[in-house]
């Protein structure tokens, strides 16, 4: 992988040329050349822009890829200064370049890192996945894909389990401080008018009233998401960020978008995947034998945890997709598809955190 800085190559300026020197550092083309590129968007990211360079090569070589992937900053000034505010780019580009290789989780191979954070500009230039299909956050997904996320989780959580510490080290990773979780609160607070005034046409009263419960109940939530060892978490752990093999020679799952990756609680990921992934009553029929499944693959790559600690994690985890529905919805750029997402979001979660009794556990008699 090649690592540079200033300058950071812009998408209008990358061409055959450029990529044929791109791949070339990164030990792919091996003396052939790109003769021609075609370049289109891809995804449905909204703080990000992810292009496919469609190559055409010199020589005919099965060796060579026909695509690569390139990721940049978003074009919305909103979602510019959002990833600016919460240190989006600089956690991907840090994921990628200082802990892709540790962590036992599939992610798409990176040839070039380009990055000027000061300027919060970046370039990713990467594996193009294929053939594959990105997951489906609104029509959700069936136990099979469920299974082959949990195990990727409980692979990526294994990998960094109570190594927070050493991780910490890292100049863009972090551990949780009540400070920090105090502006988060107040944060999620502030919004949250603005979420309800959106989208009160689209939630219910019991789907409101959970989020104004979430956000009267944050420092307990928090203080309980402590007991739970930490490690390196994606934090946005759902289905429109992986893409599932669907042919010969793609991976069965790869997991991708890195933005918000930080220290912090393994079983929270998964309730947040299983909660939005899974309609409900599907949901309810597999919840816990994939919650199951998830404990046993970390012991079974050596963590010493026990089923009632991922439990406390798992059922308090469920309140972070709805508070990501919350602070993600009024800091990106609005679009139809998110809007219905995260509508999705908060109604799916709200019903999980019922099903789950998660007022307890944090000394709740007024839950929602």
């Amino acid at each position: 992988m090649a690592t540079m800085t200033d300058p950071v190559t812009d998408l209008d300026s990358i061409d055959a040329t450029w990529l044929t020197s791109a791949l070339a550092e990164a030990g792919v083309a091996d003396g052939a050349s790109v003769a021609a590129v075609e370049a289109k968007s891809i995804g449905t990211g909204q703080v990000g822009e992810n292009v496919r360079f469609t190559l055409t090569w010199s020589e005919d070589r099965p060796d060579l890829p026909g695509s690569v992937v390139g990721k940049f900053p978003s074009t919305s000034e909103v979602s510019l200064a959002a990833a600016e505010a919460t240190e989006t780019y600089v956690r991907e580009v840090g994921f990628y370049r200082d802990l892709q290789a540790e962590v036992d989780i599939p992610t798409p191979h990176v040839f070039r890192i380009e990055e000027d954070l000061a300027t919060n500009r970046f370039l990713l230039l990467m594996e193009d996945i294929r053939p594959a299909e990105q997951g489906d956050q609104l029509g959700g997904c069936d136990l099979a894909q469920a299974e082959l996320a949990v195990d990727a989780a409980a692979g990526l959580h294994a990998s960094t389990w109570a190594r927070s510490t050493e991780l910490a080290e890292l100049s863009w990773l972090e551990l949780p401080s009540a400070d920090a979780a105090v502006q988060w609160f107040e944060l999620y607070r502030a919004l949250f008018g603005g979420f309800v005034e959106r989208y009160a046409d689209q939630l219910t009263d019991d789907q409101i009233g959970v989020g104004r419960w979430i956000g009267e109940h944050l420092p307990p939530l928090w203080e309980a998401a402590q007991s739970v060892p930490l490690c390196l978490a994606h934090h946005d752990f759902r289905l429109d960020n992986m893409l599932f093999g669907v042919g010969e020679g793609a991976p069965p799952l790869t997991v991708v978008d890195w933005q918000t990756a930080r220290l912090g609680s393994g079983p929270a990921d998964v309730a947040y995947f299983v909660g939005a992934g899974l309609l409900a009553d599907d949901r309810r029929s597999h919840e816990q034998t994939l919650v199951n499944r998830y404990t046993e693959g970390l012991v079974r790559r050596g963590v010493t945890v026990d089923h009632d600690t991922i439990d406390l994690g798992y059922r308090v985890g469920a309140t972070s997709g709805y508070i990501m529905a919350v602070i993600a919805s009024q800091m990106v750029e609005q679009t139809d598809r998110g809007d219905i997402m995260f509508v999705a979001m908060a109604s799916r979660h709200t019903q999980q955190i019922l099903d789950l009794d998660v007022a307890p556990l944090v000394g709740g008699t007024d839950g929602p």
